[in-house]
This record gives C-alpha cells, sequence and structure tokens, in this order.
C-alpha cells in the first residue's frame, strides 16, 4: 500500500478526531454535576409523589403523607441547624481552652524555649501544608511520598 499525500491526511484527520472525541468523554467524565438542594417542600413533594406510585395513594392520601413528610423535613432541618450551631460553639470553645493552655505554658516557659517551641510549631504546620497539598494533588502510593523515619534513640534515665 503507497501512501500518498491524500492519505496521509485522511489518516491524520482520523487520528484527529479519535483524540477530539475521547478527550471530550473524558472531560464529561470528569465533571461531577452539582446535587441539588431541594427545599422540605420539595422533598416532601417528591417523596408523596413516590409513594402514592409505589402505593397507589388516593389523592386525599398523598396530601396526608405529603404533609406529615414536610412536617418531618423541618424538623430535622431544625435539627441539622441546632447541631451545626453546637459544633461551631464547640470549636469556639476548643481554641478558648488552647488559648488559655498556650498561655499557661508560655508562663512556665523562658523566652529561648518559647522561641524554640514555636519554630517547632512553625516547622509542622509547614508540614502539614505539604501533606495537604500532597493529599490534593497527586493521589499515587503516599509511602513513596512520605520520608522514612529515623529509629528511635534509646533514652537514657538518670
Amino acid at each position: 500500500m503507497l501512501l500518498n499525500n491524500q492519505n496521509i491526511s485522511q489518516m491524520k484527520k482520523l487520528i484527529y478526531t479519535v483524540a477530539l472525541v475521547v478527550m471530550g468523554i473524558t472531560a464529561s467524565y470528569a465533571q461531577k454535576p452539582e446535587r441539588q438542594k431541594l427545599t422540605a417542600e420539595e422533598r416532601a413533594d417528591k417523596f408523596a409523589t413516590a409513594m402514592q406510585q409505589r402505593l397507589s395513594l388516593t389523592e386525599d392520601q398523598k396530601l396526608k403523607v405529603k404533609q406529615l413528610e414536610l412536617d418531618r423535613a423541618k424538623q430535622n432541618d431544625d435539627l441539622r441547624k441546632k447541631d451545626g450551631d453546637a459544633i461551631k460553639g464547640k470549636m469556639e470553645e476548643r481554641k478558648a481552652l488552647n488559648k488559655a493552655h498556650q498561655d499557661k505554658l508560655d508562663a512556665i516557659l523562658t523566652p529561648e524555649q518559647r522561641t524554640k517551641l514555636a519554630a517547632s510549631r512553625e516547622e509542622m504546620k509547614s508540614k502539614m501544608k505539604d501533606r495537604m497539598k500532597d493529599r490534593k494533588g497527586d493521589k499515587g502510593d503516599r509511602k513513596e511520598q512520605r520520608p522514612e523515619k529515623a529509629p528511635a534513640e534509646p533514652t537514657k534515665n538518670n
């Protein structure tokens, strides 16, 4: 089979078309649609309609089921909001406890020790940020990304 300019041109077009289709399919699978947040009323209506189809409910039954589900959905929303507020409150409480602990610790340490501790904390923060970047970035084998730990040195107790 002889390859002339026309055959080469057709092959290039075919290769480009296949590559374009593969990239399009890959891109469409990479995009996850955002899940819609339905209101309590929408969830109740959806539930009642599904129940009506499954159980052959009458219109009166459907309205009662919808109202019952609406009440339940609103109560759950309120509970979620309260839980969220409680979690935020606990976080603030933890921050205050950590701050008080830090202040007490600073009162015990010398200025030189405080400086050393602050440097150590900054180093730990930096390492943590690097680990988080690794997690978000390359999802490869994490064991290869971690540095080997040196064996612990025996401590001398006097």
